[in-house]
């Protein structure tokens, strides 16, 4: 993301004791938007329910907040956590799932320790910005790109979009013609740590998906039913 700003003001944080950390929107049957309004980069976290299972694309910036609990008053489904790039404002609620998903790839299976635990370093999470820390965890199942992940009746191919950081993916429902795009694409000023590897992903991106398809960010200032 990174996109730098001050402290909030004493007004700012009494209005954010107010209201609510957590605002769902349903987007679909299946798909639901769960947006942090008072957080500064106006996160977007997904989550897919399936008849069999639930997935959860990224898991918020609030570390103080459960936002598993945002997703246990819609399903009752097992629940996985797939986080679309590993920096800090899509962890911070990556403690709270006992099942987390990764996509697999050298630059991700580096971070996994003799002890079964991955430990992300801070200048790949970028927590400094903040002041968070991400803990080390555990991954139940790593996802290669391209393949499909089966949610039971509802199925999302991972795909690798490489630019934004070097393992930035995205979840695309075909049936649907829906892509949960992370921060590959969303609807504000963009960052490429690899501007090359940017552009070669968004022309892969644009052999996917076609003008129909609904497009969902990581990042909005807007409702994203609008």
């Amino acid at each position: 993301p990174i996109r730098a700003a001050p402290f909030a003001t004493q007004a700012q944080e009494a209005s954010t004791r107010q209201s609510p950390a957590f605002v769902v929107h349903k987007l679909t049957d299946f798909l639901y938007a769960i947006g942090e309004p008072n957080y500064y980069q106006k996160n977007y976290s997904y989550l897919l329910v399936g008849t069999d299972q639930a997935l959860m694309f990224d898991s918020g910036a609030n570390q103080k907040e459960d936002i598993t609990s945002v997703a246990r008053k819609i399903t009752d489904k097992p629940l996985s956590m797939l986080p679309s790039h590993l920096h800090f404002d899509h962890l911070g609620g990556l403690h709270s799932f006992q099942s987390i998903y990764l996509v697999d790839m050298p630059f991700t299976r580096q971070f996994k320790g003799k002890d079964g635990f991955y430990r992300v370093p801070e200048p790949v999470y970028l927590g400094n910005f903040d002041h968070m820390v991400v803990p080390p965890f555990k991954v139940a199942r790593l996802i290669k790109p391209d393949e499909t992940i089966d949610l039971g009746g509802l199925k999302v191919r991972l795909i690798s979009v490489p630019g934004h950081t070097q393992d930035e993916v995205a979840l695309f429902d075909e049936t649907h013609n829906i892509l949960l795009a992370g921060d590959h694409v969303y609807p504000s000023w963009l960052l490429a740590g690899s501007l090359k590897d940017y552009v070669t992903s968004l022309d892969a991106t644009l052999k996917v998906i076609n003008e129909q398809t609904a497009i969902y960010g990581a990042h909005a200032d807007e409702d994203p039913t609008k």
